[in-house]
């Protein structure tokens, strides 16, 4: 290839040549062979066609390195992940208004309280300190970044505030400074110590190294075997918590954690929510995630370093317990996924404490409610993933049919296709495979009507977009099932 090309120059779209014969300009490019002459290339769900394949085969090695380039490009910007279709197209002040929930003050509960390390000791050691395992960011910290903390505490250096939400059985759950405390608890406690009960484990935790100031002295120490003076310093040290008490509104909690940001990344919505509830329910997202059936349906596109992927699955379980003919027009999406999560936790009896606040509230009515277990829910969730992958191909869950070119997945339309999906029985489900192509005929034409484009993207979250989406669909199943 030429060594004056840039990388940005080595194709162009259909739209950028005008003066080429029209015709369809979805999954079309034009490639330059470096001779200043160009060729077509089709592609279609991403890929090549037979025609294009062909045509790279044949084609000089600088040019099949410049439809690779290409291909790479085209697979990335066909699988973006989820469309963010609650925020795609607000304007900045309608997300600030939103974000202005009208909240009763007399029911917020805050305080702020200094802790000793003996107290976060004893609570590490009755499991009243829930460090929450499936919060954890992918970046983890490494065993530098933890010497360095325990360097601060032996310099007496301050360290960030804690944000914790209490319980009303007295359990705190961290949400901000899990990685600090767990830093923490493996070395003043040690793992082994924790996993056996053994007390002659106590205080072999990580051993400290790579030490700044105090290298010299205590590389290589570990706590049992820290000098008096060194360890009295840990065990002395005074902590800050800033506490949300039982009581104070879900709605209220959410929302002062969305404000956290000391780790420099915002907690996404879906970080908050396992956080404050996780449980059973965070186990269930994580599993049916991981599930082979989901990573098919999605195009292995969906992420989960953000729990973009836990918060698809939730989207679906929230309206699988709960009809949505039961979305309310006061509650936000934020508030029906939370309370879902709270419910699946609640479950199979549903008169917990989470569960009895909820009902209090108004959030939730028993009645609303349908106590599925967890192996319903993992065949449903199985049964909805392939069949939509059968039904709709590459394009499942996507604003966008074939030939056209794909676009990401769609949270509305990953929720009401794969709940209703999940309901039919076998012998309809095979009545619309053998409707198919009148069904997605029909099913383009309600795609791109206005009104369904509006319960799919920017309102979809609102009662009358629920309720369009779901009708629609509805009734295109009921056509051809």
């Amino acid at each position: 290839m030429q060594n004056d090309m840039k990388e940005e120059n080595l194709y162009i779209p259909y739209s950028e040549l005008p003066d080429v014969s029209t015709g369809s300009t979805l999954g079309l490019y034009f490639v330059k062979d470096g001779k200043g002459g160009t060729f077509s290339l089709q592609f279609e769900d991403g890929r090549l066609n037979e025609a294009s394949v062909l045509l790279k085969q044949n084609a000089s090695e600088d040019v099949q390195q410049t439809i690779e380039i290409l291909e790479k490009r085209v697979s990335e910007e066909e699988s973006k992940g989820v469309e963010d279709e609650a925020q795609a197209q607000k304007t900045k002040q309608e997300q600030i208004d939103e974000s202005k929930d009208p909240f009763d003050p007399s029911t917020i509960s805050i305080e702020k309280r200094v802790v000793t390390m003996d107290a976060i000791i004893r609570r590490l050691e009755q499991n009243t300190i829930k460090l929450n395992p499936g919060f954890q960011r992918k970046e983890v910290w490494d065993y530098t970044r933890k010497c360095q903390l325990i360097e601060s505490l032996l310099l007496k250096i301050p360290i960030p505030m804690f944000y914790v939400s209490a319980s009303s059985d007295g359990g705190w759950t961290v949400v901000d400074g899990l990685q600090r405390l767990s830093t923490i608890r493996d070395f003043v406690l040690g793992q082994n110590y924790l996993q056996t009960g053994n007390k002659e484990q106590k205080g072999h935790g990580f051993k400290l190294d790579g030490l700044e100031f105090c290298g010299s002295i205590l590389n290589g120490h570990d706590m049992a075997g820290l000098p008096i003076l060194y360890a009295n310093r840990i065990m002395e040290t005074e902590f800050t918590f800033t506490i949300i008490n039982p009581g104070t509104p879900e709605d209220v909690k959410r929302n002062i954690f969305k404000r956290i940001n000391t780790g420099g990344i915002q907690l996404s919505p879906q970080e908050i929510r396992n956080a404050l509830y996780g449980g059973e329910c965070s186990v269930l997202l994580g599993e049916l995630a991981e599930m082979r059936c989901f990573k098919d349906a999605t195009g292995w596109s969906v992420k989960s370093l953000r729990m973009e992927d836990k918060e698809l699955v939730l989207r679906f379980v929230a309206f699988l317990l709960r009809d949505y003919t039961k979305y309310n027009k006061s509650v936000n999406v934020d508030t029906w996924l939370g309370d879902t999560m709270m419910i699946y936790n609640a479950l199979p009896g549903l008169n917990n404490r989470d569960m009895m606040k909820l009902v209090r509230e108004e959030h939730v009515e028993i009645s609303d409610i349908t106590p599925l277990t967890r192996e319903k829910i993992t065949q449903a969730f199985e049964k909805a993933m392939i069949r939509g992958r059968q039904l709709l191909g590459a394009h499942a869950f996507r604003k966008s049919v074939y030939p056209y070119r794909r676009s990401p997945i769609n949270k509305s339309l990953f929720e009401a296709w794969g709940v209703l999906l999940s309901k039919l029985t076998d012998e309809e489900f095979d009545h619309l495979c053998h409707n198919k192509t009148q069904l997605l005929a029909d099913y383009e034409k309600d795609l791109y009507s206005n009104n369904f484009v509006i319960a799919i993207s920017r309102d979809s979250m609102n009662k009358w977009s629920v309720n369009h989406r779901y009708t629609v669909i509805s009734n295109l199943i009921n056509k051809y099932k």
